[in-house]
């Protein structure tokens, strides 16, 4: 993957290559910025519209409360648009040659990092629901494991069908290779 080096994520081994790095798809940043604008808007008109209906609150009296209000307004809106960004641009999902990894990022100093190996992978499902996510073409994908983690869940990425080839290929490939190696253990026993 170009632009995506082992130097980037270091705990790849170095017969494995990274085949794909996923993010969310940027419609899901675009909902959630939407929501931000649409709060933005009110509180703006509020501001706006506000003397107009209440006029003792925006009196001299009452100035420096009203500022700090709209202060304080402004920097929850700052700080959570700053969430928003952290949780969709540390959000991973690191599909190898060997296995996948998911980065998860929980608010500010939480992360979770998991893989799975595709040994264990049991069922892949793709879910794209809505008109939106058709055209715009972003969905999950679920993919069912053996182990403690049961579900492994690739969170509105873009293009899931292709996503779930990805990884259904790199499936066979990791089988056929350990058929491969399970046939060459079995053959110098053999011979021994």
């Amino acid at each position: 993957m170009e632009g995506f080096s082992k130097y980037h994520f270091k705990n790849i081994d170095s017969n494995e290559q990274i085949v794909r790095v996923l993010h969310r798809n940027w419609f899901y940043l675009l909902q959630q910025f939407l929501l931000i604008l649409l709060i933005c808007g009110v509180f703006f008109g509020g501001i706006f519209y506000g003397p107009m209906f209440f006029p003792e609150l925006f009196n001299y009296e009452y100035k420096a409360l009203t500022k700090f209000v709209e202060s304080f307004f402004v920097l929850a809106i700052w700080i959570y648009s700053f969430l928003i960004w952290v949780d969709y641009y540390f959000d991973i999902w690191i599909i190898t040659t060997e296995r996948i990894v998911n980065i998860e990022q929980k608010g500010m100093f939480t992360r979770s990092v998991s893989e799975l190996r595709f040994a264990k992978i049991q069922d892949i499902t793709t879910e794209v629901v809505g008109f939106l996510p058709t055209i715009i073409n972003y969905g999950d994908v679920k993919v069912q494991t053996a182990g403690e983690e049961s579900e492994f869940v690739f969170r509105t990425v873009s293009d899931p069908y292709h996503v779930k080839n990805v990884i259904m290929d790199l499936q066979k490939k990791a089988e056929n290779k350990k058929a491969e190696n399970l046939g060459e253990m079995l053959k110098e026993k053999l011979e021994e």
